[in-house]
């Protein structure tokens, strides 16, 4: 596989600095003090960002601060005796530490899985290991982005005529999750080379086709190579507003606008102006739902705070789906054979009831719309320490235990399908 990894274009990056910035982990007690950072979040938006929303008192919130209002903040959670920690002492410092400089441009014949990637890079990617892998995996560009950018994926098939079932993944959908695109990679890489070699990987992709993407928000994921290391949204224009982007994960048409979701569009969590507003979500669902085939698992692989979720996302205040034990079982067996790796902790549960309550969210539509029994998503390492900036040294690691993960997985499906 040839490609040239030019890392010197990381030094362009950044253009937003956030030197003196502190990631501070706040651990609420009871629902007064979750109201507290909930108002707080409001009321100084744009001053603060949450890492992770103030929804429940089963899991921390991480909180991103200016250096001029850290000792306000500080004060005010003292004040009201919530507890906290600096988990991040300099968030620019570990971003700089994710970049290399003009000096240490490494260019390689070879695809290097322990680096984070570019855009271009991770395209290319695409090409390359279709090229390499050709008898069984077929490279097309599954979607256009608001930019015109391409949205590459792989079909990965051994034949079968079109009526095996079939497995949807994809990377990347919010723009700062860098290991999710990294460790989509890694997997598909994985099964490719193992393909005719592992028994358990020859069973189940001579049992179902593959669909993969690895970064899909690529407008987003650009713009944090180069502009904005911690941008999570799409970059499409929000029309009488100089705020940028939809998130991309509260677009999906199942249950749209309700929960978890501000119609502020200077907000993280902007679902936009209606469902499917964003081409990087319209077209990507688009192409499923027209593929002529049945898909019995979708999975949407992001970061940070190793959680395997299940439907519902967008309410904790309805029934669970029927299939909510078969849900249980596979999801177990995924992080059982995820842990077995590195002991990495990972949780399992109900996405609402789990963590908090998030609406038109790609998990829910992939069960309710596209009929995907097996419609999880994952949150991969860490559990804080780096949030989003995971080092790349944890790449391979993360990309080994969630691989046994959905093995594990489509192990299950194989023996409930073949």
């Amino acid at each position: 596989m040839k490609i040239f990894i030019l890392l010197a274009l990381a030094t362009a990056a950044a253009a937003v600095r956030y030197d003196g910035y502190q990631a501070l982990r706040v651990e609420p007690r009871d629902e007064l003090q979750l109201d507290f950072l909930n108002n707080l979040k409001n009321e100084l938006e744009g001053r603060i960002s949450f890492w992770s929303q103030p929804r429940t008192i089963k899991r921390p919130t991480d909180i991103l601060v200016q250096p001029r209002f850290q000792d306000d903040i500080k004060e005010l959670l003292d004040a009201k005796q919530i507890k906290y920690s600096v988990m991040i002492d300099d968030v620019q410092s570990v971003i700089d530490s994710q970049f290399r400089s003009e000096d240490e441009v490494e260019i390689s014949a070879d695809f290097i899985y322990s680096l984070y990637h570019t855009y271009a890079e991770i395209q290319a990617w695409v090409f390359d290991i279709a090229d390499e892998y050709s008898s069984i995996a077929q490279q097309f560009q599954i979607a256009t982005s608001y930019h015109g950018r391409a949205i590459n994926a792989l079909k990965i098939s051994t034949g079968g005529g079109g009526t095996k079932k079939a497995v949807y993944w994809q990377g990347g959908i919010h723009a700062r999750e860098w290991i999710s695109p990294a460790t989509v990679m890694f997997i598909t890489k994985s099964l490719l080379e193992r393909y005719g070699v592992d028994n358990d990987v020859t069973e189940i992709l001579d049992t179902f086709d593959f669909y993969i993407v690895p970064s899909l928000n690529v407008d987003g994921y650009y713009h944090s190579w180069n502009f904005d290391r911690l941008w999570r949204k799409t970059r499409s224009v929000n029309r009488g507003n100089g705020c940028r982007g939809v998130d991309p994960n509260r677009n999906y048409e199942y249950e749209w606008g309700g929960e978890g979701a501000n119609p502020n569009p200077c907000t993280e969590t902007y679902p936009g102006p209606n469902a499917f507003s964003e081409r990087e979500i319209a077209d990507t669902t688009s192409f499923l739902l027209n593929a002529n085939q049945e898909f019995v698992c979708f999975i949407d692989f992001h970061s940070y705070s190793q959680l395997w979720l299940a439907p519902w996302s967008y309410t904790a205040r309805t029934r669970l789906p029927e299939d909510v034990e078969d849900h249980f079982d596979a999801g177990m067996k995924a992080i059982t054979a995820l842990e077995s790796v590195y002991n990495t902790d990972y949780l399992y549960g109900p996405s609402a009831l789990t963590l908090y309550a998030a609406s038109g969210c790609s998990v829910d539509w992939g069960y309710a719309k596209l009929g995907a029994k097996y419609s999880y998503v994952v949150e991969l390492r860490d559990m804080g320490s780096y949030g989003f900036l995971l080092p790349s040294d944890q790449i391979i690691p993360t990309g080994e235990e969630t691989l046994e993960g959905v093995l594990a997985l489509c192990k299950h499906m194989v023996e409930e399908y073949k």
